[in-house]
């Protein structure tokens, strides 16, 4: 398995236009969360981008299409876990913080769903723990989370 983003998508999802599915939603997150966190500047044309990858491109995605029984409701689950990740962070205490740091990873468990209408649930299995391992080899620990969040907010 490859060691890129790009090459877990390509290994675990197999199909093509799932790949670009989890491509085009991975993009839209990240601006999103940019926006909402207004940690990095969001120039007109990403704002754009987005807006037509959500729009025009998701819908015309054939696997989105074929699978849009199953998948939205994954997705819109998962944009409303998001958006209460979002809300407990605001909140700011350690608690509210802590719930928001394990549901914030929401394209990790589309991009899971997705392997798993790629290839069953023995397949699903394999891709979700490979998957979580690639997505949270990086990512910053509760506490540097902690740190950052309540550092601005006044040391809650």
């Amino acid at each position: 398995m490859a060691d890129t983003e790009q090459g877990v998508l390509d290994y675990w999802l197999k199909d093509a236009q799932a790949v670009a599915l989890a491509n085009l939603l991975i993009d839209i997150s990240q601006v999103w969360d940019d926006l909402i966190d207004q940690d990095e500047a969001v120039n007109r044309e990403a704002i754009n981008r987005m807006m037509r990858f959500a729009l025009v491109e998701i819908p015309k995605n054939t696997f989105y299409q074929a699978h849009f029984g199953t998948l939205h409701p994954v997705i819109e689950d998962r944009l409303y876990t998001w958006l209460d990740a979002n809300a407990l962070e605001a909140g700011g205490n350690k608690r509210d913080l802590q719930v928001s740091y394990i549901i914030r990873s929401v394209i990790t468990d589309i991009i899971i769903h997705i392997a798993f209408l790629v290839g069953g649930f023995e397949h699903r299995q394999r891709a979700a723990l490979a998957i979580r391992q690639f997505v949270y080899r990086d990512n910053e620990s509760f506490s540097e989370y902690l740190a950052e969040h309540t550092s601005s907010e006044g040391g809650q």
